[in-house]
């Protein structure tokens, strides 16, 4: 099942001296269940395409479709994780993950209790009263995941969520994350300028051009491995790193 779809996508900023071309005839299509990586080099404009495919910004031509329906503003049905895991330091992490369904008006008791299996399942039931700042940086990145996902969202929209995290926590994170994504049966499309990650992670790696931003090649990686950590210690993952840094980098 197509969960979305980009036709032709482009985008140029205007200002009153000039226009800037930011990304032109952009077309990607995901199915469900499927983790997508986008890669390509700085400022070829990764995060404007998740701001197109969340609503925030309208493309200037083309189309997005969501489940069979235009994007045509932000809703439900994507949920967006940021570079930073922007938990309210005044909130517990029980009340952090309940944001979004409060700020809908929608906190019901089903909502509540699939929310508390989803603390204890991925292991921050007994941290539920704790604040973010007594949490370490992947216990926080854990809760901001499991906030997005107290929407129920359809697709998932991944900005570098581990850039701010050191390499060794990074590394654990990403193979908590990619778990819980794959068990809650999400699809997901992240945004990463680290070509390790996006081999560890990706069933399907993105490679965009030079500005104005266009779909150079695709990837689709097929490394038998059930996390990204075996991924990385698989043989073949040098070389799915050497074939995805080549087209990066020409």
């Amino acid at each position: 099942m197509e969960i979305l779809k980009m036709d032709n996508v482009s985008l140029t900023y205007q200002t009153v001296e000039q226009e800037t071309k930011a990304i032109e005839n952009i077309s990607l299509s995901i199915e469900d269940g499927e983790f997508i990586a986008l890669v390509g080099p700085s400022g070829c404009g990764k995060t404007t395409i998740l701001s197109i495919v969340s609503g925030l910004i309208k493309p200037s031509g083309g189309s997005v479709t969501l489940m069979g329906k235009p994007v045509e503003k932000p809703g439900c049905e994507t949920g967006y994780m940021l570079q930073k895991d922007m938990l309210f330091e005044w909130r517990t992490i029980e009340k952090n993950v309940l944001l979004g369904p409060e700020i809908q008006r929608n906190l019901t008791e089903d909502v509540k209790k699939e929310t508390e299996e989803l603390l204890k399942k991925y292991g921050l039931w007994e941290f539920r009263k704790h604040y973010p700042g007594q949490l370490s940086g992947g216990m926080r990145q854990r809760a901001a995941l499991i906030r997005t996902l107290a929407l129920n969202p359809k697709l998932l929209l991944l900005d570098e969520p581990f850039s701010a995290l050191d390499f060794q926590t990074r590394l654990s994170v990403c193979n908590d994350i990619h778990n819980i994504i794959k068990s809650e049966k999400k699809t997901a499309l992240l945004v990463t300028h680290d070509i390790s990650e996006a081999v560890s992670l990706a069933d399907r790696i993105v490679v965009l051009s030079q500005r104005p931003s266009t779909v150079k090649k695709t990837f689709t990686v097929d490394i038998s491995a059930p996390t990204p950590l075996k991924r990385r210690e698989s043989s073949d993952f040098a070389k799915w790193f050497d074939l995805v840094w080549k087209e990066v980098s020409v």
